[in-house]
């Protein structure tokens, strides 16, 4: 049986604060259940394995540069929607260092 309130999303989530704070490269499903005080085992019915975790932390932190990206550039064109774009990126990468880390992975063409 899954433990109460841990579901995907929470994982990927909580997998997504961890990269800001240690860095991408150091998100494991072992350091994500160290997190949530549970075994590791238990976490595989949510997440097939780090990888899974990571791609979810990719897909994350992609659809929020997005979501950013999109509000910056409502109404502007040219040199000014260029500067807005960059600025965003600057700021993502400030604001969630592990996770701006984590839009530059290369995934495979399924996902």
């Amino acid at each position: 049986m899954a433990r109460a309130g841990l579901t995907r999303e929470r994982l990927t989530l909580a997998g997504a604060d961890l990269a800001d704070e240690v860095g991408f490269d150091q998100v494991t499903v072992s350091a994500l259940a160290r997190r949530f005080d549970v075994k590791v085992a238990s976490l595989y019915s949510h997440l097939k394995n780090s990888h899974d975790l990571k791609t979810g932390i990719v897909l994350l932190a992609l659809e929020e540069l997005a979501d950013r990206a999109v509000d910056a550039l409502a109404g502007r064109a040219g040199k000014d929607a260029l500067a807005a774009l960059a600025n965003v990126y600057r700021d993502y990468a400030r604001e969630h260092p592990g996770r701006y880390a984590a839009a530059q992975l290369r995934l495979d063409p399924e996902t």
